[in-house]
This record gives structure tokens, C-alpha cells and sequence, in this order.
């Protein structure tokens, strides 16, 4: 990412450290969430960065998925 968009990276950590973790992953972050943050924050979020930081989210929960499955696999192969 460009550095002009090193905020949006420091914009995701700051909501996923909100997230409790979830049963069987981690929990997406929510539109109220989001709405939440940035009332908490003062940050004014574009819609187009709300939406970048939206698919970032999805990508992470996505991967960290898989990571879960390929470690439940190695450990059921012992």
C-alpha cells in the first residue's frame, strides 16, 4: 500500500483489536461497529475507505479461516 494509505492499515488494526473472537473464527467487523469507531475515534471515514476497510476485514477473516483449517488438519494427521 502506498504510504499516503498507512492510515487505512492503522484504521483496520484499531477495529479489529475491538473484535471479541468468535466460536469457530473471527467475527466480521459490523456497519454499526464501523459507525461506532469512528463516532469513539472522530475519524471521518469515505465510503470508499469504509468500503476498503470492509473488504480488507472479509480478506482477513477469510485467511485467518483457512490458517484454522490447515492447523485442525495437522493436528488430526498426528
Amino acid at each position: 500500500m502506498p504510504d499516503h494509505g498507512a492510515f487505512i492499515w492503522d484504521w483496520f488494526w484499531e477495529l479489529r483489536q475491538s473484535q471479541p473472537p468468535g466460536f469457530s473464527g473471527p467475527v466480521p467487523v459490523s456497519n454499526l461497529e464501523l459507525i461506532a469507531w469512528c463516532q469513539v475515534t472522530g475519524n471521518i471515514v469515505s465510503r470508499e475507505e469504509a468500503a476498503i476497510l470492509k473488504a480488507m476485514d472479509a480478506k482477513f477473516c477469510t485467511e485467518i479461516e483457512k490458517e484454522s483449517e490447515a492447523i485442525r488438519a495437522r493436528e488430526t494427521a498426528n
